[in-house]
């Protein structure tokens, strides 16, 4: 349900923006990433995120 509201209120008020690297119907992929960072490393992670 999650992706679903996420995929609709990104369409609907980013189409522009999204419009541009999702074409297709979906918005989402059946997959899914996980992985686990040390407290050291948190920092790290979370710069590279921001920067992508």
């Amino acid at each position: 349900m999650l992706k679903n509201k996420t995929a609709r209120f990104a369409r609907r008020d980013y189409s522009t923006e999204v419009g541009r690297f999702y074409w297709k119907p979906y918005f989402w992929s059946s997959s899914y990433f996980v992985a686990t960072v040390s407290e050291q490393s948190l920092s790290l992670v979370q710069e590279y995120i921001k920067n992508q």
